[in-house]
């Protein structure tokens, strides 16, 4: 059975921190935003987070403007993906 790796939460940290220095943000801004405490901030920037859900880090992306992939360092570029437009259906005469 393969191994599945865990999220490396230092590197989510480290991206949290860089990406809201970046933006001019502050921990209680950011907090603000994502509608969680400020030492929920602190701790995942300081490494003191066991574990983060999914849900919250997708708030963290909407709040500092960037991908998942990019915090969870899956990519070094922090500009969200634009959304592909999906195909139209077209009615079916019958």
């Amino acid at each position: 059975m393969p191994t599945i790796e865990r999220l490396n939460l230092e590197v989510l940290g480290d991206r949290v921190r860089q990406r809201r220095k970046a933006r001019q943000l502050s921990q209680q801004e950011v907090a603000a935003l994502m509608h969680i405490p400020q030492s929920w901030i602190s701790d995942v920037e300081n490494g003191k987070r066991l574990h983060v859900e999914a849900d919250t880090i997708y708030r963290c992306c909407r709040a500092l403007g960037c991908s998942l992939d990019y915090l969870t360092g899956l990519s070094d570029d922090p500009t969200p993906a634009k959304k592909r437009p999906r195909p139209r259906k077209t009615a079916t005469v019958g």
